[in-house]
């Protein structure tokens, strides 16, 4: 009976050392779960920045159509950015004065 003992125990340290070890080869392998997290999280990463590249590219083309094609708006930032008139328009300048609070 003792050594059928020594058989199961043998092979129950025999079993467990290899699931510790498929364990330790699944987790921490260049193809193990941790890996696979990791690059799950960067492949997230690269499809938020890919459609935020996106949306920017689809403001942008509307911005060179709305230069292209509506005249009314160049004038806007015409007026806005470079402080153009038209012939006969006064400008009025306003002065911003702080005004600051004693609590």
């Amino acid at each position: 009976m003792r050594k059928k003992q020594k058989i199961n125990r043998k092979n129950l340290y025999i079993a467990l050392s290899f699931v510790v070890f498929s364990t330790i080869i699944l987790l921490f392998n260049d193809f193990g779960l941790i890996q696979l997290f990791q690059l799950q999280q960067k492949k997230n990463e690269l499809t938020n920045e890919s459609e935020k590249l996106l949306n920017q590219q689809i403001t942008l083309r509307d911005e060179i159509d709305r230069l292209q094609t509506d005249d009314e708006y160049i004038a806007k930032l015409a007026r806005e950015k470079f402080m153009m008139v038209i012939p006969g328009e006064k400008i009025y300048r306003v002065k911003n004065e702080k005004i600051i609070t004693i609590n």
